[in-house]
C-alpha cells in the first residue's frame, strides 16, 4: 500500500520567487499552492491548487509519488524560511479543496511529522468540522425603500426658432450662438427685405385702388337710386293720366286716340321704372364687389406688412440658445430650421420605469402618488443633488417599449446648475413599509433563504419574503424577529451544521468585523480589475465568476478590492 499524504495548508503567492532546496532552485510563480508533507516529514511539495482540483486520481498520485517526484527535493525548513512569501487565502471557499485541505495561518516552522499526525489525528477524533460565522439579531424596524433609475432632463418650455420667410439672411446678432441667454424681445438676425418693402408697396397701392373703386360704386349707386325714384314717380303721374283718360273716354268726352296715347305713356313709364331697378341692383351689387375686392386687397396689404416684419426676428420670451445654424448670406426657405430657445426655468426630469417599479409609486385606485423625488449629477468628487416630485405620467407607452414614462419637477434653492438634455441618477423614495426586517445583501442565500443560529449552535435554513433589494441589503418580511441569523452566506454553511459565532455588533476579540463595508470604483480602476482577475490562471474558474459579479456591481467589498490590489502590486 502506498503511503497516504495529506494536504497541510493552503497558501497563496503574489509574487514569483526562486526556492533552492537541496541544491535545486524552484520557480514559484503567483497562484494558490498546497504543502503536502511526507510520512517523515524530510520532503514537501509546493502543488498547485489547480492540479489538486483537477481531479482526484491526479492529486493521489502526486501524493503517493512525493518521495521520488521533483518536489521531493523541497525540504520543509526551506519552505519555512520563505514563510514571507507566502499568504493564506481565505477567499477560497474550503469546498474547493479536499476535505482534509486546512487553511490556516502562514507557518513559521514545520513540525515533525509524528506532531502533524498527532494534531490530524485529533482533528478527526473530534468529529465534525466547526465553522465561525457572523452573527447579527433580526431587527423589526420601518424603511422607506428607494427606486434607482436615470433620467434625462428636459424643459417643457422649448421653442423651435424656424425662418418664416424665404431670403437671404442679412444680419446675425452677436447674441445668436449655442449657449447664449438671450431676454426676451433680443434681436436675433434679419432677411433680405427689399422685395417684401416692394411687395408692401404694391400691396398699398391695390388698396388704395380698391378704395377708389368702392367709392365709385357708392356714388353710382346713389345715382341710380336718384333715377329709380323719378322714375316711379313717373309712373304714378302717368297712372293718374291714364285713370282720368279713361273715366272721360267712358262718358264720352275724348276721343279713342287720346284715350290710347295716355295708355301708351303709362307703359312707357313702367317699362322705364323696371329699367331704372335694374340698374339701381346692379349699382348695389358693385358696392358689394367693390368691398369684396378691398378686403382681399386689405389681407395682401397686411401679409405683405407682417413679412416685412418677419424679417427680424427676436427672442419670443428669455431662454438659451442651441443648435444655432444661422450665418450671414445664407439662403433659407420658409421653415426652414435655425436653432432653439429652451427655458432653463421650466425643467423636468423624464425617466422610465418597468411594469414592476411603476406600481409601487401608485396607490390602490391606481393613481400616481406625487413621491418625493432625488436627483444626482456630476462625478464622485463632485456631486450636485436635486429634489422634486412626480408630477405627471405619460399618457401612453411607446411602441416596443414596456412601462410607463414618468415626469417630475427640478427644485433649486440655490441656483441650478442642471441643463436640458443632462441625464442624471433618480432616487424615488416610496411610501414607507412598516414592519419588516433590513438584512446584509451576503447574508441571502439560494431560493431566497436565511440562516439562522438556534441554541445548540447548529444552523437552520428558512425561507423569507424578499420584498425590496437596496444596494446592499435586501428588505424581507415574514421572518422571525429577534432571532439570530447569519450575516455573510456561504456554500459550505447549511443546516445543521456546527457553528462558532462572532457577533456583528460586537466583532471578534473586541474588533468590529468589516465583512460588509464597501466602496466604490471608477470606471478605469474596475475594468482593471476585471481584467486582472480574468487574465490569472491560478484562480479557480468559479471564484473567478464571484469576483467579476462583485466588482461589477456599484458597491464592491472592500476586502476583495484590497485583496487584488496587494496582488497586483498595487
Amino acid at each position: 500500500m502506498p503511503n497516504t499524504y495529506e494536504i497541510n495548508n493552503v497558501f497563496k503567492v503574489d509574487t514569483a520567487f526562486a526556492l533552492t532546496s537541496n541544491s535545486v532552485t524552484h520557480s514559484i510563480i503567483p497562484g494558490l499552492y498546497g504543502i503536502i508533507l511526507s510520512p517523515d516529514g524530510s520532503h514537501a511539495a509546493l502543488v498547485p491548487v489547480e492540479t489538486v482540483e483537477t481531479s482526484a486520481g491526479v492529486f493521489t498520485n502526486i501524493a503517493n509519488d512525493v518521495a521520488t517526484n521533483h518536489y521531493s527535493n523541497i525540504a520543509p525548513a526551506d519552505i519555512a524560511s520563505n514563510s514571507a512569501s507566502f499568504a493564506v487565502d481565505n477567499s477560497v471557499p474550503p469546498s474547493h479543496f479536499p476535505q482534509n485541505i486546512l487553511s490556516v495561518g502562514v507557518p513559521t516552522s514545520f513540525t515533525s511529522s509524528s506532531e502533524k499526525d498527532r494534531r490530524y489525528s485529533n482533528t478527526r477524533k473530534s468529529g465534525e468540522r466547526e465553522y465561525t460565522v457572523f452573527t447579527d439579531q433580526i431587527k423589526r424596524t420601518e424603511e422607506i425603500p428607494i427606486i434607482y433609475t436615470y433620467g434625462e432632463v428636459k424643459s417643457w418650455r422649448t421653442l423651435e426658432i424656424r425662418a418664416p420667410v424665404v431670403g437671404k439672411i442679412s444680419e446675425v446678432a452677436k447674441v445668436f450662438r449655442d449657449g447664449s441667454t438671450v431676454v426676451e424681445g433680443d434681436f436675433l438676425f434679419s432677411i433680405e427685405d427689399t422685395e417684401y418693402k416692394d411687395s408692401l408697396a404694391i400691396a398699398k397701392a391695390d388698396l388704395r385702388d380698391a378704395e377708389s373703386d368702392l367709392i365709385n360704386a357708392k356714388t353710382l349707386f346713389e345715382l341710380a337710386k336718384l333715377d329709380l325714384e323719378a322714375a316711379e314717380k313717373e309712373k304714378a303721374i302717368r297712372l293718374a293720366s291714364f285713370e282720368r283718360q279713361q273715366k272721360l273716354k267712358s262718358n264720352g268726352v275724348i276721343s279713342e286716340t287720346i284715350f290710347e296715347q295716355s295708355s301708351l305713356a303709362l307703359t312707357n313709364s313702367e317699362k322705364s321704372l323696371i329699367m331704372k331697378k335694374n340698374s339701381f341692383v346692379q349699382a348695389k351689387n358693385k358696392i358689394f364687389k367693390a368691398e369684396v375686392l378691398v378686403e382681399r386687397k386689405k389681407v395682401a396689404h397686411d401679409l405683405a406688412k407682417r413679412q416685412l416684419a418677419d424679417t427680424k426676428f427676436f427672442a419670443p420670451f428669455t431662454g438659451v440658445l442651441d443648435q444655432v445654424n444661422a450665418v450671414t448670406g445664407r439662403l433659407i426657405s420658409s421653415n426652414d430650421r435655425l436653432g432653439e430657445i429652451l427655458d432653463p426655468k421650466a425643467l423636468e426630469v423624464v425617466f422610465p420605469l418597468s411594469d414592476i417599479q411603476y406600481p409601487r409609486i401608485t396607490d390602490k385606485e391606481g393613481n400616481f402618488i406625487k413621491l418625493k423625488v432625488e436627483y444626482s449629477f456630476g462625478g464622485l468628487d463632485k456631486k450636485n443633488v436635486y429634489s422634486g416630485n412626480i408630477e405627471r405620467v405619460g399618457g401612453q407607452v411607446n411602441t416596443g417599449n414596456t412601462g410607463r414614462q414618468v415626469f417630475a419637477s427640478i427644485s433649486a434653492q440655490n441656483g441650478l446648475f442642471l441643463k436640458p438634455g443632462d441625464f442624471v441618477k433618480v432616487k424615488i423614495f416610496e411610501p414607507k413599509l412598516k414592519g419588516i426586517a433590513k438584512l446584509p445583501l451576503g447574508s441571502l442565500g439560494s431560493n431566497n433563504t436565511i440562516l439562522l443560529v438556534n441554541d445548540d449552535l447548529r444552523l437552520e435554513k428558512i425561507n423569507i419574503d424578499v420584498i425590496r433589494f437596496q444596494e446592499n441589503h435586501i428588505l424581507v418580511k415574514n421572518v422571525p424577529f429577534d432571532r439570530k441569523f447569519v450575516t455573510k452566506w456561504s456554500p459550505q454553511l447549511d443546516a445543521g451544521v456546527k457553528v462558532k459565532v462572532i457577533d456583528s455588533s460586537k466583532g471578534a476579540e473586541g474588533v468590529k468585523p468589516a465583512e460588509n463595508e464597501t466602496i466604490k470604483l471608477t470606471d478605469e480602476e474596475r475594468d482593471k480589475l476585471i481584467n486582472a482577475v480574468e487574465n490569472n490562471k491560478w484562480i479557480p474558474k468559479d471564484v473567478k465568476n464571484r469576483l467579476v459579479k462583485q466588482l461589477s456591481q456599484e458597491l464592491v467589498p472592500k476586502k476583495v478590492v484590497d485583496r487584488l490590489r496587494k496582488r497586483m502590486g498595487g
